[in-house]
């Protein structure tokens, strides 16, 4: 195991990431919060030293990263950062439990938007301000933005891109991984700005609205407000609605229609499969909420839709408490929560393209039963094949997936929670989504639970936002063995 090259690796994104802590501080003069500059400065200080100290002394290493390296940089870069993020909330006095701390900053790395706090607009703007940035660090990996801007790993970098990728991405941008990372991140950039500008057409601050698109892009659901989004108006909700549908997408897709390539957009499996669900489901409920409630057409619509897509991108953001809507409905919403958004996105869950995969190789086994001679193979994407044992690794993954699930909420339910805020805990740390159901729902938060478990579900986030086998690996014998 190349250590020295890992510790350096880690002393390198510890400076990235303090650089991105550097900007709290205009937040704190601008909102006249001076007396948070020493805590600010002392938690920006402990990486920035670290990071120094690391660089000084490990030199000389041989640059080489394997497999099993990869694996061990990702998990750990996840643990650290949520450890690092949390001394903001923890030294300035905002959250005075570190767990508590710890858990809204792993929430936050992970993009997965569930929250400790009970009165979120009582905390210092200014802490706010971080809270919502670590989503958009997160968001597509602080892995790829080390990728992007270090030429240090450049080398075998396409290990660590694909290890922290949310899945396999189907369709390459560019063969360099730097090329591809810097190209993400520019659309990931671009997406936030243009979300921004709209919001601000619909009379939102700055503040608010940079907040929010760093929690939109980035499919995580932190909100500066204690209703999430319920109480803006229904242009700044559609918006915000877009942009989820738009982030929940692979982001390649993104690049092919800037680039004019609409044929790779429109014979997209994934795409197509993904837009159904969201219009099936959303149809549905709007239909529900019409009949069973005294919402008219465009309110049931807007409702429906709203959560649909928070739901299934794992953003998060809530317009309305779906625990309060007829059973059916929040049943609907709480299956979305084993979707997923797309491979490539920002987004977390299952993925749709695996369940997609899954149902076609189940109905090609159930077709060789009833004729054992035929041939049948699965096609994606104007006709890409995917082999046999490709599929039956993403069969394999779903039920990990349903497994892991099936033991965490069991073990929630060990800690006293009743087995349905157990299960709802359990599925919307693994998704990334924030919201759950029972006393995890939309309107209300994670501070009732236990402090082991809100540990246990901080492994649930980062197992979650690392696709479990690049998390869990790092745990088996086999790992360390030479």
């Amino acid at each position: 195991m190349n250590y020295k090259f890992i510790i350096h690796i880690l002393g390198r994104i510890l400076l990235v990431f303090s650089a991105f802590m550097f900007t709290i501080i205009p937040w704190i003069f601008y909102f006249h919060e001076q007396e948070l500059l020493k805590p600010v400065l002392l938690s920006i200080s402990i990486p920035v030293t670290i990071g120094i100290i690391i660089l000084l002394l490990v030199k000389n290493m041989n640059k080489v990263l394997t497999r099993r390296e990869g694996y061990l940089i990702v998990s750990s870069v996840w643990v650290l950062m949520g450890i690092i993020g949390s001394l903001p909330f923890y030294l300035s006095g905002a959250i005075p439990s570190w767990i508590d701390a710890y858990f809204e900053s792993i929430s936050g790395f992970t993009t997965t938007g569930s929250s400790i706090l009970t009165d979120i607009e009582a905390l210092p703007k200014s802490i706010l301000y971080w809270r919502s940035l670590t989503h958009w660090i997160g968001g597509i990996g602080i892995v790829i933005l080390v990728i992007a801007i270090l030429p240090v790993l450049r080398i075998a970098g396409y290990q660590l891109f694909s290890m922290e990728s949310s899945g396999t991405m189907f369709e390459k941008i560019k063969p360099r991984t730097r090329e591809v990372a810097k190209r993400l991140w520019g659309i990931y950039l671009m997406l936030t700005v243009i979300l921004v500008g709209l919001l601000m057409i619909g009379k939102v601050n700055f503040f608010e609205s940079l907040t929010l698109a760093f929690g939109t892009v980035a499919t995580g659901g932190f909100a500066v407000t204690n209703d999430s989004v319920e109480g803006y108006i229904p242009y700044v909700q559609y918006m915000i609605m877009i942009f989820m549908l738009l982030s929940g997408m692979n982001f390649t897709l993104h690049y092919f229609l800037l680039k004019g390539d609409f044929k790779k957009v429109i014979h997209n499996t994934e795409l197509k499969a993904y837009l159904g669900i969201i219009l099936t489901v959303g149809l549905a409920i709007t239909f529900i909420l019409f009949f069973s409630t005294d919402l008219d057409v465009e309110m049931s619509f807007r409702e429906s839709f709203f959560q649909v897509i928070s739901i299934i991108t794992a953003t998060g953001f809530a317009t309305a408490d779906y625990m309060e809507w007829k059973e059916i409905a929040w049943v609907l919403i709480f299956a979305l929560m084993f979707v997923g958004a797309s491979v490539g996105s920002t987004g977390g869950g299952i993925k749709v393209i695996r369940h997609v995969v899954a149902f076609k190789q189940i109905k090609n086994f159930t077709k060789k039963l009833l004729h054992p001679n035929s041939v049948e193979v699965i096609k994606i994407n104007e006709g890409r094949t995917i082999p046999d044992a490709n599929a039956n690794s993403i069969l394999t993954f779903i039920l990990v997936y349903l497994g892991i699930f099936a033991f965490g909420s069991l073990f929630m339910a060990a800690l006293g929670l009743d087995f349905e805020t157990a299960m709802g805990s359990v599925i919307t740390t693994m998704g990334g989504i924030g919201p759950g159901i029972g006393t995890v729902g939309p309107a209300s938060n994670f501070a009732h639970i236990p402090d082991i478990g809100k540990l246990f579900l901080t492994l649930m986030m980062i197992t979650g936002r690392l696709e479990i086998i690049t998390f869990w690996i790092i745990f088996s014998r086999a790992f360390w063995k030479k």
